[in-house]
């Protein structure tokens, strides 16, 4: 006969599975399950960094690229964005480096949020519509924390009303009927909202798009079928709304200015002391359209994807040899456009990591040195790290170049 004390583990043990069960259900996560999983966050452990150039800046490049890990800071946190560069690598560089800041391929905007919480002007750009919402409402006004809060309570409470509205056929694909009729409702709420609190209610939707959706991550389009219990979406989109209102919160009130740009044709509307950026290794992902789903929901009916630098399917399209060759003209291309509104003496830091197609590295360090080189920029200093690429079974080696302008 089970003792007393190992009828109350077993009964602990149930109330802690049924716990987390009920979390995951309403798109939460139990905090010290994770703390024991083993499971770690971020990129894999950098191996083997190497450095070279002068001794101060090597140290700063190395340092920064070995950074891992997750970060929570201001509003690093909010809405997943594949492939982003850590935040403290980026609050590195930017020490070392003063003056005024500009990402032409900012992402979600982690080397914005970090020059604004350096006190810096900071700009950005970018070609991904998604990648431009996410910024923006990474580096938002501490005053519109409150608003954001209110309307999305609003929101979620008519998103559980019973009205049906109207879904894309397919969108429909992709998730649980019920669940597809609360994002409906949220979508369609929001348009009755003010202009001023829109894009930040749009970034809190967009954040909620995959999670609530049958993909399997925001970096694979593979269909993976779950249950989400009836309402949980709406409360999800609250949840997330006062995350970010919180984030908010903890930034300054100055903006960053972020635009539409194609990083080959436009750079920096103004001079900058600082162009630090991690444009996409070639051969990796194909970004835009990884984003579908969110172009359906959002209601962004073209995103030019035939101008992405280094994209998977060019590499399809193209074989190797020609996709290489354009990768590498893009690279200069891009870079020699960048550098014009660069200030004498400024400094340009690039994290690129090395392809890998056809299971054969694709070597991103030596074409990115030659095009600074050729663009009249002295290169400072560089460091190189080795990081296991588990879903290919590879290393895959990155590079963090900074060079000066002459």
């Amino acid at each position: 006969m089970p003792s007393k004390k190992s009828n109350r583990k077993k009964k602990r043990n149930e109330e802690l599975r049924n716990l987390a069960d009920t979390l995951k259900s309403y798109g939460l996560r139990d905090d010290d399950n994770q703390k024991h999983s083993g499971k770690h966050r971020g990129p894999p452990k950098a191996r083997a960094v190497r450095k070279h150039g002068d001794p101060k800046f090597s140290s700063v490049v190395a340092k920064a690229l070995a950074k891992q890990g997750k970060v929570n800071r201001a509003t690093h946190s909010f809405h997943t964005y594949p492939a982003g560069m850590h935040p403290d690598c980026a609050k590195l560089i930017i020490e070392a480096c003063p003056g005024t800041v500009h990402d032409p391929f900012c992402g979600g905007g982690t080397v914005l949020v970090e020059g604004l919480l350096a006190g810096r002007e900071v700009t950005g750009s970018d070609l991904s519509p998604i990648a431009l919402l996410v910024s923006k409402a990474r580096t938002s006004s501490p005053s519109l924390a409150t608003p954001l809060r209110s309307a999305a309570r609003k929101i979620a409470a008519q998103a559980q009303l019973r009205i049906d509205v109207e879904i894309d056929e397919e969108l429909q694909k992709w998730y649980q009927p019920h669940v597809a009729q609360e994002l409906g409702r949220i979508r369609d709420q929001i348009q009755t909202y003010p202009k001023d609190i829109q894009p930040l209610l749009n970034a809190v939707f967009s954040s909620i798009i995959v999670k609530t959706s049958f993909r399997k991550s925001d970096t694979s389009n593979q269909r993976e079928t779950h249950h989400r219990p009836v309402g949980t979406t709406a409360i999800l989109f609250h949840k997330k709304a006062r995350e970010l209102g919180r984030m908010l919160e903890s930034m300054p009130e100055n903006n960053a200015k972020i635009f539409e740009a194609n990083a080959c044709t436009q750079g920096p509307k103004e001079n900058v002391d600082l162009i630090l950026t991690s444009p996409p290794y070639p051969g990796v992902y194909d970004y835009l359209p990884l984003q579908q789903l969110r172009y359906l929901w959002l209601g962004i009916e073209h995103a030019n994807s035939a101008q992405e630098i280094g994209s998977r399917r060019s590499f399809r399209a193209l074989g190797r040899k020609d996709a290489l060759k354009e990768w590498q003209d893009e690279t200069k291309s891009w870079i020699h456009t960048q550098t014009h509104k660069l200030t004498p003496g400024g400094k340009f830091a690039i994290i690129v990591g090395d392809g890998l197609v056809g299971g054969k590295l694709v070597d991103t360090l030596f074409p990115t040195v030659e095009a600074l080189k050729s663009c009249n920029m002295k290169v400072l200093a560089r460091a190189s790290a080795d990081r296991p690429d588990h879903a290919r079974g590879a290393v895959r080696i990155e590079h963090l170049v900074l060079a000066e302008r002459e």
